[in-house]
């Protein structure tokens, strides 16, 4: 048994340097926050010396950390953390500055073609959902074709997250994704359809558009926001924000994650929280999850996008079949009668 002051003495130790210590590759997204390069969704708070694993809803401190990425041990972390061969920095000592977000206007491209192509082509989401948050200027192009989503207050751009447009092994997810560095803490990407009278909340940007496309006669005086992975504290700054606008909590939160452990176990933490509203009443925060018809481990809402859009393609094509039967019935008509037309010809 460890006393309480060697797990303090573990817990102190900063995350960051343990890393690079051992050869754990990290990512810096600013002074404050770091991703694991292996699973970016696993992101360091290093003024908190914590972490959160967005995919998976997991988070703790530095002993957490060695037992849930090194599949360690509780003894094992702490003989690993208290070993006096490695002196590892203690996250008190760790002196940085946190750099304001500046928003590169130089990335941008004046073209949206293959952005857009993209987004239509490739994730399926309506035109005119993406032409109408490209008009609000919430969706650009970089230079390098990558999809920017901007994350806006009002006219200030707070952060932006990138997606890339082209496959490649080399990339995880199978293609370029990031968060621009020094992007604003507890903000994400956002999308405002009149007042934000209904809240809903999304784990990508991606996934937020494929909502609006499947929902968008749906969408009066509501206000759309990518967390950006499964972030509690977004949740509550665009809550406390849409409550000084109303003046009074929002009808309605509905929590729009994946169909996926991760998504589940994000849910069951806000299950006890009630709205209060003006009125007197109360309301729960609401979970909203895509559908998961093939059963599959996991499952958001741009699969639940694009498995629609290939069933009507289906729907639409089988709807033609009988036109086609038609026009090859013809067809065959008509190759037959300049057959006979010839034979007679040559008679």
């Amino acid at each position: 048994m460890y006393k309480q002051e060697e797990i303090n003495k573990a817990v102190a130790v900063d995350i960051v340097d343990y890393c690079e210590k051992n050869n754990i590759e990290l990512k810096s997204d600013s002074e404050r926050y770091y991703r694991l390069a292996a699973h970016d969704s696993l992101v360091i708070d290093r003024r908190k010396n914590s972490f959160y694993w967005n995919s998976k809803g997991l988070g703790g401190n530095t002993i957490n950390f060695i037992q849930k990425v090194e599949g360690k041990s509780f003894k094992d972390a702490m003989k690993t953390l208290l070993d006096q061969e490695q002196k590892y920095q203690d996250n008190k000592s760790v002196e940085y500055v946190v750099e304001p977000y500046e928003y590169d206007y130089g990335k941008q491209s004046n073209s949206f073609n293959k952005a857009r192509d993209y987004l239509v082509q490739e994730r399926k989401i309506a035109p005119e959902v993406v032409d109408d948050i490209h008009s609000k200027g919430l969706i650009k192009q970089d230079r390098y074709s990558n999809v920017l989503f901007l994350w806006k207050d009002k006219d200030q751009i707070m952060g932006c997250s990138e997606q890339g447009v082209y496959k490649s092994d080399k990339y995880k997810r199978g293609s370029w994704k990031s968060v621009q560095k020094n992007s604003t803490a507890n903000y994400g990407f956002s999308v405002p359809y009149g007042q934000p009278r209904n809240l809903k909340f999304f784990e990508s940007s991606v996934d937020l558009m494929s909502y609006a496309s499947l929902h968008k006669e749906k969408l009066k005086d509501t206000h759309l926001v990518s967390m950006e992975g499964l972030k509690h504290n977004t949740v509550f700054n665009y809550m406390s924000k849409a409550m000084k606008e109303l003046d009074e909590s929002p009808d309605s939160v509905a929590l729009c994650v994946d169909n996926d452990a991760g998504g589940k176990e994000f849910l069951d933490k806000f299950k006890f929280l009630r709205l209060k509203h003006n009125n007197g009443s109360t309301s729960s925060i609401r979970s909203e999850i895509p559908d998961n018809p093939y059963n599959q481990a996991k499952w958001d809402w741009n699969d639940q996008c694009k498995y629609l859009a290939k069933k009507k393609e289906q729907e639409m094509e089988k709807d033609k079949a009988p036109y086609h039967q038609f026009l090859n019935k013809m067809e065959k008509r008509k190759n037959m009668y300049a057959y006979h037309k010839q034979k007679q010809a040559e008679r």
